[in-house]
């Protein structure tokens, strides 16, 4: 049985290991326009993996969110990736503005999107969608509105 996992372990490695493209850049730093704006950070640690930083705020909520991804080319599309990740959130919600019932929002999240790498200029367009879920309340209307479009300046 351990033989087994072993030999599906490594067979998992080689295969991502064989696929893996560099990336045209190493961090990326912009704006994310959706239901939860506010700025994003994203540094790729190797060819295929990145982190990803995002601070958003709004007059009702403040929350930092850190994301793990996986990255890959599109096949047959150039500057074209797709990724997927996962990670947590932490921060602070008012859930009725006449009232200001502060709460706060510490969480899990998922990612998936596509992001086109512009090849002469020194930018990347993604569109993703991040739900999220709380386990602090039970505020959770992200499930829906976690699509977002993240504009961010590249240094190479």
């Amino acid at each position: 049985m351990k033989l087994r996992k072993l030999f599906f372990a490594g067979l998992l490695i080689t295969a991502f290991a064989t696929t893996l493209n560099a990336q045209s850049y190493n961090t990326g730093f912009g704006v994310r326009l959706g239901y939860d704006n506010g700025l994003t950070l994203k540094h790729f640690f190797a060819p295929a993996t990145a982190g990803e930083f995002i601070l958003s705020a709004s007059p009702r909520h403040f929350q930092l969110t850190g994301l793990y991804e996986y990255q890959q080319p599109v096949a047959g599309a150039p500057n074209l990736d797709w990724y997927l990740g996962i990670g947590a959130h932490i921060g602070s919600i008012h859930k009725d503005k006449d009232h200001y019932d502060g709460a706060m929002l510490l969480g899990a999240d998922l990612i998936a999107g596509l992001e086109y790498i512009f090849p002469r200029a020194p930018f990347t367009a993604s569109l993703d969608w991040k739900p999220s879920f709380n386990f602090t309340n039970s505020y959770n209307d992200y499930w829906y509105s976690g699509f977002a479009l993240s504009l961010r300046y590249t240094f190479r």
